[in-house]
């Protein structure tokens, strides 16, 4: 995955003609296969609306999110620097439905028409970073009381690195990582800008004192040139993108990489009661691989046993 960290510039690029027929394409068909549907229907979706099984595989007939998907994907091909710039829900398995996908793109929810290349660049910064994420400073209050002083910081999924940015105010490190997956995410951190949502972006004002280098990479296979006193990874281990056995261990070999002797590790979600278990499973996993495990299944922290 690409360093975001020495971009300095937008990463879209204007696409010119070729994307501007792909928009026009894009448009004409999906505003027509949307209204079909709707004709036939007789109802408009809405936000929180319960669709049944059946509704659903029906509107997937009239608007297959395998086609709708593979059409955004190829637009962004067209307006960012590589393939591997495109977010990952624009993945086909991503989402069973288009519905599922308005669900948590609310800049497109309830259309599909796209329109101007302005609004495709805000859509793909949602698309990367959607509302559901939750990025955001004070959303972990009960891990800030325990973080303490920290010479040197990693956050392993970082988002768009508000959190990682009120971490840095909170410990006093003068060495400040983020990395994230998803590289439009790396690039905003670093830019502190959120062109999908402006009041959001407001909230990086109080951290332009700080100095922090964000990247793209896998949270699981990510190592650092120096290792670090603290690393903090929030809203990842056990929950929908990591429970599997291997993925823990892999974040926890991740953890053990990038941490200096007598460091620690800090993991807090707000996963709802269905990721508990999950997340009780990666605590003990991490405690059958010799670590210290203090906390509960909603902020936890991790020591290195003396005999590790």
């Amino acid at each position: 995955m690409p360093h975001c960290d020495n971009i300095t510039a937008t990463p879209f690029s204007t696409g010119g003609s070729i994307l501007g027929t792909l928009l026009e394409n894009h448009d004409r068909r999906w505003g027509a296969l949307l209204q079909n549907w709707y004709d036939h229907a007789g109802v408009a979706w809405t936000p929180g609306m319960i669709v049944g099984h059946d509704l659903r595989a029906w509107f997937d007939t009239f608007c297959p999110w395998s086609e709708f998907s593979a059409s955004m994907r190829l637009l962004a091909m067209h307006c960012l620097p590589s393939q591997e710039w495109i977010p990952q829900s624009l993945l086909e398995s991503s989402f069973e439905t288009l519905l599922d996908f308005w669900e948590d793109v609310e800049l497109l929810a309830g259309q599909a028409t796209i329109g101007t290349e302005d609004f495709l660049h805000r859509l793909l910064c949602e698309c990367a970073d959607p509302p559901r994420f939750g990025t955001r400073p004070g959303r972990y209050p009960e891990q800030l009381a325990i973080m303490g002083r920290a010479e040197s910081l990693l956050d392993l999924g970082c988002g768009v690195g508000l959190g990682t940015l009120e971490a840095a105010r909170a410990t006093g490190a003068a060495e400040v990582t983020g990395v994230t997956l998803e590289p439009l995410e790396a690039w905003m951190a670093t830019q502190r800008r959120l062109p999908h949502d402006l009041p959001r972006s407001r909230e990086f004002a109080p951290f332009k004192d700080i100095h922090a280098k964000f990247l793209s990479g896998d949270a699981t296979e990510y190592r650092g040139d120096h290792r670090v006193s603290l690393v903090i990874c929030n809203g990842l281990a056990g929950g929908r993108f990591l429970k599997s056995t291997p993925k823990m261990k892999a974040l926890l070999e991740t953890v053990d990489a990038n941490l200096l002797p007598g460091g620690r590790a800090l993991l807090a979600n707000s996963f709802h009661q269905g990721f508990r278990k999950s997340t009780e499973d990666f605590m003990q996993i991490a405690a059958e691989a010799g670590w210290k495990v203090d906390g509960d299944w909603r902020c936890l922290a991790l020591v290195r046993n003396s005999e590790k």
